[in-house]
Parts: C-alpha cells; structure tokens; sequence
C-alpha cells in the first residue's frame, strides 16, 4: 500500500466528505430550487419563457455555489477546535487534498447537472399544468454547460488555494488577491508596451515575442494556473501536518 496514495484511503474520505457536506448541500439545493421556482413561475407568468433559462441558472449556481464551497473548503484545517481531527486524519496530505478536490470539481459539477435536469422536469411541468407553456428542458449533454467547465476548473483552483492559503475571510482575501494580481499585472503590461513604443525597436522584432505570448496565453490560463493552485494547495496542507508533528 502507497504511503502517500491509497485508493481505499481516498475512497474513506470521499465517504467522510459526502457525510460532512451533505447537509449543506440539501440546504443549497433547496435554496436553488426554490429561487428557479420563483423565477420560473414569474416568468411563465408573463408569457417569458425563453430557453436559456436552466443553462443560465446552471452556470451561476456552477460558480456563485462551486466557489463560494471551495473557499470554505479547508476550514477545519484553520480552526481552532477543528484542526487537530483534520490532521489526524489516518491519511496523507495528498489524499486529504485530493479528496476535497474530486469533492469540488468532479462531484459537485455531475450533481448540478443531475439537480439542474431534474429540477427542469419538475418546474416545466408544473408551468405545463398552470399555465399552458415550458420551456426548453436542461439536458446533461448541454453543451454550453460542458464548455463552461474549463472556466470553472480555473476559478476553482484559485479559491481552493485560497482556501488553504488564508486562515479566515478565505473568499474575500482570494479575491482581493486576485485584483491585486490582476492589477499588478496590467501595469506592467502597460509598462512595458510604453517602453516599447517610446524606444525604436522595430515592429518585426517585436511582433514574434507577442505572437508567442499570445498562443501560450490558453494554456498558461487552463493548464498552468489550475495546476499550480492545486500543488500549492497541497503543499500548504503538507506544511501544516509536518508542522504539527504529522
């Protein structure tokens, strides 16, 4: 048996997660589910039923809930009365990381897009019954769904380092991170093409350099940043087990 992976380790502690999260999880679903009743019910109301409806309401739960979960995700490791069952864990820093992670990113993406399909059917036949129309129902194979996953990878990675990074306020300190970065970022861009266009290098010269920024840019952006955030991640949670004698 690996000391660091274990499938059945793993397998424990997607179990311990499913139990440790399922109750805020019904609680979300149910405040979704009643928010689209409303929205679906007002709408049909009014004669409005275009058909974009559950793919917009799938994308902003994906987002608003995914992200706001994973900021939240480490939280045991930083409290005060929490921390100690965290790194007792009979597991490594990498299972315990990775499990959060399938947690996160696998679960919850194939859960919304069940909850979101079986939530169309409820509500459009519900709108079928009383008011004679529906709309389009959400399909699992939606595929504006499916290309928002990329997106969604790269934010999450974010506030899951975040979440490990930071000790409290973890969603609000990842964004504030991420402004500074953003902005930090955008001078020296800015900077850089102002040396550039006062000095007299030609336009050839400098054409292949943005060329080539320009073509890694995606994957920098979907491969690079998400794996980077998910190593740093478990560093961090590497770091606070060899700290506490782990």
């Amino acid at each position: 048996m690996n000391d660091q992976l274990s499938l059945q380790r793993l397998a424990w502690l997607l179990r311990n997660e499913a139990s440790r999260n399922y109750r805020s999880w019904a609680l979300v679903s149910g405040t979704v589910a009643l928010l689209a009743l409303l929205l679906s019910v007002l709408g049909a109301w009014d004669g409005n039923v275009g058909n974009n409806f559950y793919e917009a309401l799938f994308i902003a739960t994906l987002f608003a809930w995914g992200t706001t979960a994973t900021s939240q995700v480490f939280a045991d490791l930083h409290g005060r009365g929490t921390n100690a069952a965290f790194l007792l864990l009979p597991a490594s820093a990498l299972e315990k990381t990775a499990a959060r992670l399938v947690v996160h990113t696998v679960a919850l993406f194939v859960y919304l897009l069940v909850f979101t399909t079986v939530l169309s059917f409820v509500l459009e036949g519900l709108n079928a019954a009383l008011f004679g129309v529906r709309r389009e129902l959400f399909s699992p194979l939606d595929g504006a769904a499916w290309a928002i996953v990329p997106h969604y990878l790269v934010a999450q990675s974010v506030f899951f380092l975040g979440a490990a990074w930071f000790r409290k306020l973890q969603f609000v300190k990842t964004v504030g991170a991420v402004l500074a970065i953003a902005i930090g970022w955008s001078l020296v861009v800015a900077a850089i093409a102002l040396v550039l266009r006062a000095t007299s290098i030609d336009q050839l010269v400098v054409q292949d350099p943005v060329d080539w920024l320009r073509e890694s840019a995606p994957v920098v952006y979907y491969l690079v940043v998400p794996a980077f955030c998910w190593f740093v991640a478990w560093l961090r949670v590497t770091e606070a087990q060899v700290s506490h004698g782990i």
